[in-house]
């Protein structure tokens, strides 16, 4: 028989704890998550999730073409109406036109057979009128019913875009052909801005870049074939008629020349300047290719006179400019 023991305070309590049966801790477990199989373990799975996402795909194109197939019966329908009630109305308006031709021969009528047989048009056209008049508001009725159907909305939708998408391309193809009649006229300017609006409003259309491409092209060519010709007589002039040598350079179009040319150009355009004979005169070049010879405006020595310029076409002979606001002019050289 165990001894009773009576504890009084804690301290008691710690002296018999070796006494007492502990319960052992619970012991905690770690969920860990199993990694996903492997995909290539398992082909089976997946040749029956792809036969399942193959037969989903079909059973979803089959839904949707019936939709579709739906959708065109009912636009059949739509159009068919439409026509329908087109005929209506201009019944109703040649029943209402001979109703009042009608009603005029009843009140001018000289013969009385004239005036009963225009009642009885009157009476006639009137009921024709009336029986348009009404299957006209049905086909109406109809038409807004239908007009009503989502399905409807989005195939007139889809139609109209496909419509106004085949409309552009028609005017692309347009432009096309007029820039390369503009472009066999030499007028690739005009052929160029063409083509570049058509672009703006088809920026997908391949053939409409390649066509600016080309004729950008074929202008480039024969803009640089010009400017060289123009240059080869400008040599040839230039010690015997040094003024016609430099109005000629003057007159190129010199934007977008290769960089050799554009500075044979001008070296011989300065050459030709030189040979002018001009008093004081001074030369103002604001940038590659572009240049001013000027000389003393008569009677203002604070202005200066345009004897010849290239690469400046607002630069005419005989404008003047302040001396102040030709930053960078100087006296030319000999």
């Amino acid at each position: 028989m165990s001894q009773s023991i009576v504890l009084r305070d804690l301290a008691a309590l710690a002296r018999y704890q070796d006494e007492f049966a502990s319960d052992p801790e619970p012991t905690i477990t770690t969920s860990v998550a199993m990694p996903p199989p492997a995909l290539d373990d398992q082909p089976d799975q997946l040749v029956q999730a792809i036969l399942r996402s193959a037969r989903e795909l079909q059973r979803l194109s089959e839904q949707d073409g019936a939709a579709r197939r739906e959708a065109e019966t009912v636009l059949e329908q739509h159009r068919r109406l439409r026509d329908e009630a087109g005929r209506y109305r201009q019944i109703d308006r040649d029943a209402r036109e001979v109703v009042d031709g009608a009603l005029k021969v009843v009140a001018t009528a000289f013969l009385p057979r004239s005036q009963a047989e225009a009642d009885q048009l009157v009476a006639t056209a009137s009921a024709v009128a009336t029986v348009a008049a009404n299957r006209l508001k049905a086909i109406e009725t109809e038409l807004a019913e239908l007009e009503e159907r989502e399905d409807l909305s989005r195939l007139l939708a889809i139609e109209r875009t496909e419509r106004e998408a085949r409309q552009r391309e028609e005017q692309a193809l347009a432009a096309i052909e007029r820039a390369k009649a503009l472009a066999s006229e030499h007028k690739y300017n005009e052929a160029l801005r063409l083509l570049g609006s058509a672009v703006k409003l088809n920026p997908n259309m391949p053939g409409l870049a390649s066509s600016h491409d080309t004729i950008r092209r074929q202008a480039h060519a024969v803009k640089t074939l010009e400017v060289e010709r123009a240059l080869a007589e400008a040599r040839r002039l230039h010690r015997r008629e040094p003024a016609q040598a430099a109005e000629i350079l003057g007159a190129l179009d010199m934007p977008g020349m290769p960089s050799v040319l554009v500075r044979d150009v001008y070296g011989c355009w300065l050459q030709s300047c030189r040979r002018l004979g001009l008093v004081d005169a001074v030369h103002y070049s604001p940038g590659t290719g572009k240049g001013a010879m000027l000389v003393r405006d008569s009677g203002c020595d604070t202005r200066l006179k345009v004897v010849s310029a290239i690469g400046l076409p607002s630069w005419t002979p005989g404008r003047t400019f302040a001396v102040r606001a030709l930053k960078g002019a100087r006296p030319l050289a000999a």
